[in-house]
Parts: structure tokens; sequence; C-alpha cells
């Protein structure tokens, strides 16, 4: 049988297995990074609400030059006072969550000088940590901004073995991004066909929310429906339904709006480059609004946002919502 088919046969088998949480590779000290924050923080006060918000035009490109009068912000409908105001793209912490798994196996390469060039074009002032998910979770690099041995790391990763995206997305968002306050985005390049996760769907979106990072999804769920469609031809014994593929792509496109973040379809991976370059245009462009909830219950509960902006024929985007301050869940499972 041909590679492709093992790959799908494997996937297919796969998809009722379950495994541990979190198996995480400690950096030697040569893979340690910088871990200097840079000196920046976002918020002011521990019970300060965060809202990145991104303003483009109906034709495209971003509204810039706004300015704190022109935006409203409300919580649970009731106005708040916006009492922190950035016009300009803050310093990030960025995660990027590569996917390992064995269906990315022959687009490596391209993933490989992709994510290179993502990172080497990131500001000074910038941290990124770079994970890998397949069957296991692991940091591969700690936060900072030293890239200068990003290849020698890509280049050591061999894709193999099955996908637990749920669980990453629990770990990363409950640990790794765990009392960073400065502003936060995580980049995640899958499929989003989780075959392997202890972790709900749910459980990962509500850690994500609370981690107040925004999650933009390189998605290549339809790539490998694609695929899938074609190989299905050649081998009668691939029978994946339909439906599998239209609900993970749902459960992306619903996680990252959950965050205020975006799903974004490479139709080609010689396109991740274009696509990088895109979440990196948008980043520097968000207006950061900051306010201090007029409800000071510190109830754990979900309050929905609303921003509106003066700006005829805008369109918005940031976060729904929040989680009121207390506790992680404990894990269930």
């Amino acid at each position: 049988m041909k590679s492709i088919h093992k790959l799908w046969l494997f996937l297919i088998l796969a998809l009722a297995a379950t495994t541990s949480l979190w198996s995480r590779q400690q950096p030697s000290p040569a893979d340690t990074q910088d871990k200097k924050p840079g000196g920046y923080k976002v918020s002011v006060k521990v019970n300060m609400v965060n809202v990145p918000v991104t303003v483009r035009k109906q034709e495209g490109g971003f509204i810039k030059g706004l300015t704190q009068k022109d935006f409203r912000i409300y919580e649970e409908g009731v106005p708040q006072e916006i009492t922190l105001f950035a016009q300009e793209g803050l310093p990030t912490r960025i995660a990027i969550v590569l996917d390992i798994s064995g269906s990315v196996q022959t687009a490596w390469g391209t993933i490989m000088h992709a994510t290179k060039r993502f990172v080497e074009h990131l500001h000074e002032e910038d941290r990124f940590a770079l994970f890998t998910f397949n069957t296991d979770i692991r940091l591969r690099m700690d936060w900072g901004n030293k890239t200068d041995r990003m290849e020698e790391v890509l280049g050591s990763i061999y894709c193999k073995g099955l996908t637990k995206i749920w669980d990453t997305i629990w770990a990363i968002s409950s640990d790794a991004l765990k009392g960073i306050e400065e502003k936060k985005a995580v980049i995640i390049m899958s499929d989003g066909l989780d075959n392997r996760s202890d972790v709900s769907y749910d459980e990962a979106v509500e850690a994500a929310v609370r981690s107040e990072a925004a999650v933009y999804i390189v998605s290549k769920t339809e790539s490998v429906r694609r695929l899938y469609n074609m190989e299905k031809e050649k081998d009668p014994y691939l029978n994946i339904p339909p439906e599998y593929f239209a609900q993970a792509d749902f459960a992306l496109r619903r996680l990252a709006e959950k965050t205020g973040g975006r799903v974004l379809y490479p139709n080609l991976f010689d396109q991740l480059d274009d696509i990088y370059a895109e979440v990196d245009e948008e980043l520097r462009n968000q207006y950061t609004l900051g306010y201090i909830s007029n409800n000071a219950s510190n109830d754990g509960s979900y309050r929905n946002i609303e921003v509106r902006v003066n700006a005829p024929g805008a369109s918005i985007s940031a976060r729904p919502g929040y989680y009121a301050p207390n506790e992680m869940p404990a894990y269930k499972h």
C-alpha cells in the first residue's frame, strides 16, 4: 500500500483511541531562549479586561487613526469606561503550534520554511514559543526572540502519529500562557481532525477563552478532505463520513471566533508565507481596549462583550466575551 494510503488507514483506525494529556520536552540549556518579557505590560491591574480589536474597511484593509473616543465597549449590555487604549500593535507573546502528525509529512519542508520566516520577521519586543503535537505535545523552544536555532529544531522533527489538538489547546492555554499579562496570540497549523485527545472540545475552548489569547488557525481541513476523496477512489476501505470534515471545520471556526482570532485557509502549503504574513499584519494593526469591569464579583462566570466603533461601514473583530477571574477548573480526566 502506498504511504498516503497507510496514513489515512492509520487515521481511521485511530479515531476512537485515547492517551495521556501532556508530555513536555524539557529544553536543554542551549534550547532555552532569552525569557526577558521586554518590560511591556498590557494590563495594569489583575482585573483589567483587555480586548484587542481589528477594524476593517468593507472593501478590505485596516482602518487606522481612530481614537479612544471612537470606541464604546459594553459588558452584558452595560457601558464600561475604557481606561486603556493603544492604537499600535503592542508587543505580543505568540505561541506557534505545529501539527506534526503523519498527514503533514509530505508538506513538512514548506511548513519549516514558512515558520522560520515568520519568526524572523517578528518585532524585537515580541516573544514566541514553539510547540508541536501529534500523539505527544512538546515544547520545542521556550519563550524568547532568538531564531538562530529554529532551523535545527524544526529539521530534527519527523512527522508521524495521530492528532490530539484539543489536548494541545487545553495544555498550552492553562500552562504555557498562564500568568502572562502581555498581549497573547496562538497560531495553530492543523487539520482539526482530532483522534487522540482526552480533553473534550468544550473544555479546550473554555481554556482558550480563559487564557485571553486570540487563536489563529491555519486550517488544512479542506486540503485533507480533497486528498481523502482522491484516495478513496483508489481504496474502497477508506470510509470517513463527509460530515466529519464539516464538523472539524465548524469546530475550528467556533474556537477562533470565541477567542477573537480567525481561521485561514491556504489552498496550498506553498501559501503559508502569505498566511503567516496576514496574521502578523493583523496583530500589528489592532487597537487594544482595556477596562475594569463594573461587576467586581470574582465568580468565574462568562460575560459577554460588545465593541462598537464610530466608523461608518467598518467591520469589527474582537473576542465576544471572557470569564471573570477565578481558578481554572481542575482537569477531570
